[in-house]
């Protein structure tokens, strides 16, 4: 535990009822689809443990804020394509390789997804912050030949396989936290345009991917940043590539959030960076906080700046030439305090230049939920990680577009815990200065 200024810085499954039997998630790969299981790394320089979230002991609580405003942080959320394809009269496809109608959920994802989230609508707040991938979005294939988006022959019928997916995957995500009375900040993340890579010789799957990343974004933004009328929601925004998927919000008086879009198409393949009208944009935006006196300012983007975080079950996309890019220098001169990143399914906070990288998510279909509430005043700022432990199955599959699904049994029988805690505040020189921090959250330089 730190308890000293770090410097300036601005149903347990119900196995035997099923038949079934309930394990400690194995490590796969970031897709919920894997047809293998490496192992879970840790990419760091220095001595952070190893091990799964859910292995993680327990902190004391943060203290709670009078008077503050709260929100919730949870990249990564799902990672996975989780919708009833039989609703809505829809018509049954039956997966040949199980010989059962194809599903992307039963009622224990439902049960475990109602729990998850119930719990994040109990925290006392109304927003819900999602650093990207909110989804598998390997759409405009058919792997077990169902049929069950069209036919995906032509790169013309994986197009019309992919917004049929996007209009049934997003909806229900959309819903599920509406339903428990919550509002979403969604930043794009890799699976939001396919997932990586993008790049390759003679595969066609991956040359549809790359062809139609415009239109994966236009696709994206329709349907998680735009309202009933059709309209864009936010109205600041950039010019250029992230013109429907980059913007700025006031979340309260206290906090300006800045989502970035960090996947630039150039040079014939996608790149971990921001395009140039983006980047322009993104600065005036943290001029215009300076002159408003806004205390907290806040940027969510999909990849962390540096590969020296906790990883689990990542492809480990980090943003390209990262401290060194354009883009953190134009965080660190704007006054930026914190920067929350998601990709790595982990937690690892990083102090580097006044500003703080909080690098987080978790993978519900593994058992490894979890999310970080935030409490922020005028002059503090605090940050709780939760961890969920929950128990998987895989004597049955969920169907996804791609490979084999996600383990068909899922629960999450109990309330999070805390791993990780975060107290700073205000300097009167303008930056931020860490006080207190436990667990996961404790910064490393």
């Amino acid at each position: 535990m730190t308890r000293r200024p770090l410097g300036p810085l601005t149903a347990v499954l119900i196995a035997s009822a099923l038949g079934c039997s309930s394990v400690t998630p194995a490590s796969p790969s970031a897709s919920a689809t894997p047809d293998d299981y490496p192992p879970a790394s840790v990419a760091t320089d220095g001595p952070l443990e190893r091990g799964g979230p859910r292995e993680r002991p327990p902190v004391p609580r943060a203290p709670e804020l009078p008077d503050a405003y709260r929100f919730i942080s949870t990249p990564d959320f799902l990672n996975q394509d989780v919708a009833d394809l039989t609703a809505d009269g829809r018509r049954e496809y039956v997966d040949r390789r199980t010989g059962e109608v194809a599903n992307s959920t039963n009622a224990e994802y439902d049960a475990a997804l109602d729990h998850v989230i119930g719990e994040m609508a109990s925290r006392d707040t109304d927003d819900v912050l999602v650093a990207g991938d909110l989804v598998e979005g390997r759409w405009g294939r058919d792997d077990a030949r169902t049929g069950v988006f069209g036919p995906v022959r032509t790169q013309a019928q994986r197009l019309r396989a992919y917004r049929r997916a996007a209009g049934v995957y997003y909806p229900a995500w959309r819903e599920r936290f509406a339903d428990h009375g919550l509002r979403t900040y969604t930043a794009l993340g890799d699976h939001e345009i396919g997932d990586d890579p993008w790049r390759a010789r003679r595969d066609a799957w991956i040359d549809f991917k790359r062809r139609h990343v415009p239109e994966f974004k236009r696709i994206y933004a329709a349907e998680m940043l735009s309202g009933a009328d059709g309209r864009p929601r936010f109205s600041d925004r950039p010019r250029g590539q992230a013109r429907d998927t980059a913007y700025a919000v006031r979340l309260d008086d206290h906090v300006l959030l800045v989502t970035i879009d960090v996947f630039e198409r150039r040079g014939g393949d996608v790149h971990m960076s921001v395009d140039p009208a983006q980047l322009r944009w993104l600065e005036q935006v943290l001029r215009q906080a300076r002159r408003d006196d806004v205390p907290w300012v806040m940027v969510q983007g999909h990849v962390p700046m540096t590969g020296k975080v906790r990883t689990r079950n990542s492809s480990h996309l980090v943003y390209e030439r990262g401290y060194r890019s354009d883009l953190w220098r134009a965080m660190v001169r704007g006054g930026v305090d914190v920067y929350l990143s998601g990709e790595v399914h982990d937690q690892t906070v990083r102090e580097r230049d006044g500003v703080l990288q909080v690098s987080h998510g978790s993978l519900l279909y593994r058992g490894e939920a979890s999310y970080v509430v935030g409490q922020a005043t005028a002059d503090q700022l605090v940050l709780e990680n939760r961890q969920f432990r929950g128990t998987i199955g895989f004597e049955d599959r969920l169907w996804t577009t791609s490979r084999q699904g996600a383990p068909g049994h899922i629960s999450y029988p109990g309330a999070s815990i805390v791993t990780g805690t975060l107290e700073a505040h205000r300097t009167s020189a303008g930056g931020i200065e860490v006080d207190d921090a436990d667990g996961v959250l404790e910064p490393r330089g």
